[in-house]
């Protein structure tokens, strides 16, 4: 059985390979994690992990958090050595950087505060792309290439996470769309990629995914698909974030980041959506508090998620990107995860790495 099952994955590496132009599949599988870290310097320990797993190519990227961020000095240096590090494709230096509350970087680190999804509203158009303008060029000062916004949740309840943190430019569409455009625009011109999240939609319901479950079932509005139709295609250098909701209409097993009936057959189908999907924290209590990493990592993949985002901190795991990668070479193996799953996201994040390094 043992050799029944060798053989059986020398064909699939094999297959992979030819058809990815001899790139292995440990490269492939390694392009589909993006990990955070414990640290904020270049000699701390989890820099020195996820900067050693860049340069195997067991991760494609890295993201980083407020705390990771001493100051400017120290971070521009972690995210040189990223940026010059010997990996063979260069990787995601990311950040999740919205304005408002969500400001990774900011007046206590050495950087500028920026206005929140809300305030930002009030501005013109034209005043929205200078803010953003100002908020990319930081984040291009610093080397950062693709940063998880904007936020294009609709302003629905007030008692959301979203609203009471004035991380929504509002609870009309279409100025969500117009001020997101600029946010993306922006950050275009510096060739840095953008996120729109949390697709389905995070604006109806009170609950929290980082602390558990949240079913928007009986909350979600059909509206709140309309930005992603706009927005999901507005550059090459665009991806979509797949929040943790679940909805039991779209599908009534799984939540959005691991539901294929959410990702392909209403995401990439309503929007027409090519590019590179990314999950939410997979962290995340309404995932980690419901679901074994062993469950996670094929459900995503066979889902249609290119990239696999942990932020492996509470409990860091300087062994957690090996254990993906055994778990998706076994899922292969066994016909849990199906070959095509790899190589679509290999391609879809190697062309995305063109547009921005």
């Amino acid at each position: 059985m043992k050799k029944i099952l060798a053989a059986l994955f020398v064909l699939i590496i094999f297959a992979l390979n030819n058809a990815s132009n001899a790139a292995d599949v440990d490269e492939m599988i390694g392009q589909m994690i993006i990990l955070g870290f414990r640290g904020n310097t270049v000699k701390s320990k989890g820099f020195k992990t996820v900067l050693n797993q860049v340069e195997k190519g067991e991760i494609g990227g890295v993201i980083f958090f407020e705390d990771n961020i001493k100051n400017k000095e120290e971070f521009l240096k972690m995210t040189t050595a990223l940026k010059n590090s010997k990996a063979k494709i260069k990787p995601f230096i990311s950040v999740d950087m919205e304005g408002g509350n969500v400001l990774r970087m900011n007046e206590n680190n050495g950087f500028k505060n920026f206005k929140s999804a809300k305030e930002v509203s009030k501005l013109t158009t034209k005043e929205a792309y200078m803010e953003y303008s100002n908020m990319a060029k930081e984040l291009s000062d610093m080397n950062i290439n693709l940063n998880f916004a904007p936020c294009v949740d609709l302003a629905i309840n007030k008692d959301s996470i979203i609203e009471t943190k004035e991380r929504s430019y509002s609870k009309d569409p279409k100025v969500v769309i117009s001020y997101a455009k600029e946010f993306i625009k922006a950050f275009d011109d510096k060739k840095i990629a953008t996120s729109i999240k949390h697709f389905p939609g995070h604006g109806s319901p009170t609950g929290d995914t980082h602390l558990g479950f949240v079913d928007i079932t009986n909350t979600y509005k059909d509206e709140e698909l309309i930005p992603y139709i706009e927005l999901a295609n507005l550059k090459p250098t665009q991806t979509v974030m797949v929040s943790h909701l679940y909805n039991k209409n779209i599908d009534a097993r799984y939540p959005s980041s691991l539901s294929y009936n959410t990702i392909e057959k209403f995401l990439r189908i309503q929007t027409d959506f090519k590019g590179v999907t990314i999950t939410d924290d997979l962290d995340m209590g309404a995932i980690k508090k419901n679901y074994e990493l062993y469950e996670i990592v094929p459900l995503a993949i066979n889902a249609g998620e290119n990239i696999l985002l942990f932020s492996n901190r509470a409990n860091e795991d300087d062994k957690l990107a090996r254990k993906i990668n055994l778990i998706i070479k076994n899922g292969l193996i066994e016909g849990a995860i199906l070959p095509s799953c790899i190589l679509e996201s290999y391609k879809n994040i190697v062309e995305l790495k063109k547009k921005i390094n």
